[in-house]
């Protein structure tokens, strides 16, 4: 679910997909799948084993693959057999394959881990209308993501430069490039949120049963969210200096969503894949210390990841700071990605004109 994170995010993204005219459209074309969902769902119940969770989730993948596809062309304004002439098939594939299956996937089992966890609708016990859900639910996500993916395209195509595109691809960039400085953040989300996981289980003894646990850990991974993306929004800044507050309220807000909400995402997925695909009753203590590490440690990573971004876009809207020019690494990808000619030592380093390119700093 990174590529929802930069949309919301990153601001180029951000005010690109939200724009008034994109969101109107986004509205219209959003109601569509959910309908059709519904319909199939009612007309195929009888005659596929939707009550069984890995035929759910599979009829739900390929569903939401479908979604995506459209809602792309829907995005892109262009047919879709235009799209597969002229787009890369590793794009087709990353738009079928993981904005469609897997996310819807994901989506669905979002779904029945809530219905199960906090309203005590279990799918297992209760198939219709959690199947149902699972199904409307995600494909409607898909339709919204996959439609303002779309928009991003055709705005590249029409000339405007991205300082990032939510495929994965600048992540990955980052793993490769500046590993050493997110290590550290992913490796104190791990041990944060398995520690916590394991703790909570052993002493806890509130009333709220498997509730409670949830929430402590989703708590420690969305301060350590917050943490990294403060940290790799301000790279340049003393250590303590990265987390000052500078708006108690919009802090309180990034804190809530995105951190605490997507927490609470990879860790309800997480628990939707042992509880309706491995079909675990009584998770042993060792799943749940994977489950909370893995939550606190992907929510710390993806934080960094997401404050380099905002770092990068600060930086190409205006002058670049003498404490900049001195970071080789930083000025090395500003001169991949188009935003600076650097000359020969001691000449100056010019600052391109016009809107940042998709790729930024890794």
């Amino acid at each position: 679910m990174l590529h929802r994170l930069a949309l919301r995010v990153i601001p180029q993204l951000n005010a690109t997909v939200t724009e008034p005219d994109v969101r109107r459209r986004k509205r219209w074309v959003m109601l569509a799948p959910g309908f059709v969902a519904f319909v199939l769902y009612r007309l195929l119940k009888d005659v596929l084993p939707l009550s069984d969770p890995l035929a759910l989730l599979a009829f739900s993948g390929v569903l939401s693959t479908l979604t995506a596809y459209w809602a792309y062309a829907m995005g892109r304004v262009e047919t879709l057999t235009r799209i597969c002439r002229t787009d890369n098939p590793s794009r087709l594939f990353w738009i079928g394959g993981w904005i469609g299956f897997v996310y819807g996937v994901q989506l669905a089992l979002l779904v029945l881990a809530i219905l199960a966890l906090f309203v005590d609708y279990n799918f297992l016990v209760h198939p219709e209308g959690p199947a149902m859900m699972a199904l409307i639910i995600p494909c409607t996500s898909v339709t919204r993501d996959a439609f303002e993916i779309g928009h991003v395209v055709r705005m590249e195509a029409q000339g405007a430069r991205m300082v990032a595109f939510p495929d994965g691809g600048s992540f990955r960039e980052l793993l490769q490039r500046d590993f050493l400085h997110l290590a550290p953040w992913v490796g104190a989300g791990i041990v944060a949120g398995g520690a916590t996981a394991v703790l909570s289980r052993l002493g806890w003894a509130g009333n709220g049963g498997e509730v409670g646990p949830v929430i402590l850990v989703c708590i420690v991974a969305a301060f350590c969210a917050h943490g990294a993306f403060l940290s790799g929004k301000r790279p340049l800044d003393n250590f303590p200096d990265r987390f000052k507050i500078e708006s108690w309220w919009e802090t309180c807000r990034f804190w809530f969503w995105p951190c605490l909400t997507f927490a609470f995402t990879y860790y309800l997925v997480q628990f939707g894949l042992v509880a309706f695909v491995l079909r675990v009753e009584d998770a042993a203590l060792f799943v749940h210390l994977v489950v909370g590490g893995v939550t606190t440690g992907m929510m710390a990573g993806y934080g960094y990841f997401l404050g380099t971004r905002v770092f990068v876009e600060t930086q190409t809207q205006g002058e670049i700071s003498e404490g900049l020019k001195r970071c080789p690494f930083v000025m090395e990808i500003l001169a991949k990605t188009g935003w600076v000619t650097s000359g020969r030592k001691g000449e100056p380093v010019e600052i391109s004109q016009g809107e940042p390119s998709r790729e930024m700093l890794s």
